[in-house]
């Protein structure tokens, strides 16, 4: 199967069975990097990360201190646009010779990370001790096939995140609060609500905002013409 098509198939079958039991590996993995996310943006601000969690139910915080406004707004974005990111750098390092050092790095950062912001007694610390015996198996199996499924999985199961939980958990969940379709209890304080409070804009703006921003991920990493052995793309005429 050509790379293009396999790298389509993954991404459609990924966001059909996202909602299910079989996914919950990939989407904690996602969810991880959500958090990395914050905690990157938190790092580059000069801002102080205080902790960092994922759990079970696939949710995560990270708690920081944010030195000013512009620190709170770009922690508050860093979540769904550190997915998209990281999800681009592990498919575009997957096509050059650091490819081999992908899974085994982000098990090393998943392990450091945890160590430093979530304590050994904790799910996220369970989750990736996990995470890096699965690696440590894989590098053992020594199969190129499956260490590229493995790579390409996970770097969609990120931007497959991104577009799902922004378009369901941001955009619908804002026009379900205007309108009123579905009775919600409590209304849940996502990303794009902490960012609405601070900017005094609506929050389904940044949901719409995050939304295009994954989607074109989409286009340029995974739907667009990939290189031919010359350097030039590959076109049908």
């Amino acid at each position: 199967m050509k790379q293009p098509w396999r790298i389509f198939i993954i991404f459609v079958v990924l966001m059909a069975l996202w909602n299910t039991i079989f996914i919950k590996p990939i989407k904690l993995f996602t969810v991880f990097l959500h958090e990395l996310g914050h905690a990157f943006m938190a790092a580059i601000t000069g801002s102080k990360v205080t902790g960092l969690s994922i759990y079970f139910n696939e949710s995560g915080h990270v708690t920081s201190l944010p030195k000013d406004w512009l620190s709170s707004f770009l922690i508050a974005n860093g979540g769904y646009l550190g997915s998209v990111l990281f999800a681009c750098c592990i498919l575009l390092l997957k096509n050059t010779r650091f490819k081999k050092y992908i899974i085994g790095v982000i098990a090393i950062i998943f392990l450091g990370v945890t160590f430093r912001f979530s304590g050994i007694l904790s799910f996220t610390m369970l989750y990736s001790v996990v995470f890096a015996i699965a690696a440590l198996i894989i590098y053992m199996i020594q199969n190129d096939r499956l260490h590229d499924w493995v790579i390409e999985i996970i770097g969609i199961g990120s931007v497959t995140y991104a577009i799902y939980d922004t378009f369901v958990d941001t955009v619908l969940l804002q026009v379900n609060q205007a309108f009123g379709f579905i009775r919600l209890d409590r209304m849940p304080v996502t990303d794009a609500v902490l960012i609405s409070r601070l900017t005094h804009t609506p929050a389904v703006v940044w949901g719409v905002l995050w939304l295009g921003i994954s989607l074109f991920a989409v286009y340029v990493i995974l739907l667009r013409g990939r290189k031919n052995k010359s350097g030039r793309y590959s076109k049908k005429y």
